[in-house]
């Protein structure tokens, strides 16, 4: 049993740090959602896959996102919460800051990000 537990903690908090941003070329992220950024890169000021989005939607795991319409991260930002759509006339790039968290529960996980993971059921399968 005990193996069992660990095995979970372990696949929960890799899972947990896991990110993503989705764009899209319509507001209120109508339309094909297209992968903007993801996962790996630990710099802090990044360009995202296209210019082209007028919404962005995120499941920021540990990190906050935060959307930007210059390319240099300069300007006003948009902070990307789970599952929320966020619009503007363009986005070039976004900045990840790391949160750590002491305590997770596999339950409020889920429920936090229910609204993103309607959306993308495919992504489900990382929190289980």
């Amino acid at each position: 049993m005990q193996f069992k537990s660990l095995f979970l903690a372990l696949a929960l908090s890799a899972s947990a740090q896991a990110w993503v941003i989705h764009g899209y070329t319509e507001k209120d992220c109508k339309g094909s959602a297209t992968s903007a950024a993801d996962s790996g890169a630990t710099e802090t000021c990044l360009s995202l896959s296209s210019t082209s989005f007028k919404s962005l939607k995120a499941q920021p795991g540990d990190y906050v996102l935060s959307a930007f319409a210059k390319s240099s991260c300069d300007g006003n930002g948009y902070a990307l919460q789970p599952g929320k759509c966020v619009n503007g006339d363009a986005f070039a790039s976004y900045e990840r800051q790391f949160i750590a968290i002491t305590k997770r529960d596999n339950a409020t996980l889920l429920e936090e990000y229910a609204d993103y993971f309607a959306e993308f059921p495919e992504e489900i399968d990382e929190f289980r």
